[in-house]
């Protein structure tokens, strides 16, 4: 079976996007704990001015943004790994059992990762969070699937 030259590269380009987006997972997991920590600081700290927040604003700490980030990332993370497998020929509904299923393997990679890290641990709490962060990122796509094939109609 012969690919099109259109198609080849679309596969080439979102995989690249695909190992980036796990590179970026890899590379926060690696930080240590004070490392990681800082980061969440920061970020923060950045949220705190944008939104013109006192820092003693008992809402928002950096677990919620620790937790936050690891729903954004695997969010995108879905949508990437759904946008690769929607070049292949096969249904919507296996379609998104893979991408979800890749998704949350390497969530629990992650997490297995994180244990041999310094200060860190691997949490079952942080795969579901990105397990579901995964599903919504699904969501997402497939909703935007279904209305670019309804305008394509």
């Amino acid at each position: 079976m012969r690919i099109k030259g259109n198609m080849k590269k679309k596969r080439v380009i979102t995989l690249i996007l695909i190992v980036l987006w796990m590179g970026l997972v890899f590379f926060l997991s690696q930080q240590s704990a004070d490392e990681s920590s800082e980061l969440s600081q920061g970020l923060l700290k950045i949220i705190l001015k944008i939104f013109k927040l006192d820092s003693k604003t008992e809402f928002i700490t950096e677990h919620i943004i620790r937790k936050l980030a690891h729903f954004t990332l695997y969010t995108l993370g879905g949508m990437l790994i759904y946008l690769h497998i929607n070049l292949y020929n096969t249904n919507t509904k296996n379609k998104v059992i893979l991408s979800h299923g890749i998704g949350t393997i390497y969530a629990i990679t992650d997490e297995i990762h994180q244990i041999f890290i310094p200060g860190r641990s691997g949490e079952i709490r942080d795969v579901l969070i990105d397990s579901i962060g995964v599903f919504i990122g699904l969501i997402f796509v497939c909703i935007i699937d279904m209305i670019k094939k309804k305008e394509g109609k």
